[in-house]
């Protein structure tokens, strides 16, 4: 043998494994990659409207044995007010002085104990005065009705 042959066949054999292993690495190591489970499609919920807020009732006047609660209420043309009665007995609520020629015929209303009713609309922008024709002369069973 000559010399430096075996060296060229050592060479030649670990230029061969070097070449062997870097094609095996590049390939994924010869190796069937592990499978994957398919991914479920994206599905998107459909959203329920929101609903709109109900509109609020008519603004309220609570009546009880110390008196009416607000005396003042502010609203607008359209608008209706209701009288709550909280009382243990019957009120007669009258827009005005005089029940016979109401000025605002819109407040009248006669309520027994636990009854609520609601005015007729306010269709002119005025100021309603109002009394519980029961409590006359009591301050805490007078209001108004200001509608603008």
């Amino acid at each position: 043998m000559r010399p430096g042959v075996e060296g060229d066949a050592v060479l030649r054999a670990a230029l061969f494994i070097l070449v062997t292993l870097t094609i095996t690495a590049c390939s994924g190591g010869g190796s069937t990659p592990a499978p994957t489970s398919p991914t479920p499609p994206v599905t998107t919920v459909p959203t329920t409207p929101t609903p709109a807020p109900a509109p609020p009732g008519p603004p309220t006047i609570t009546i009880t044995a110390s008196g009416m609660t607000p005396l003042e209420i502010t609203i607008d043309v359209g608008q209706r007010v209701t009288f709550v009665n909280n009382d243990v007995r019957a009120h007669d609520v009258v827009g005005g002085v005089d029940p016979a020629h109401p000025d605002c015929p819109e407040v009248l209303q006669f309520l027994t104990p636990g009854q609520r009713g609601d005015t007729g609309v306010f269709t002119t922008a005025r100021t309603c005065e109002y009394h519980d024709h029961t409590m006359l002369g009591v301050p805490a069973f007078q209001g108004r009705i200001i509608i603008r």
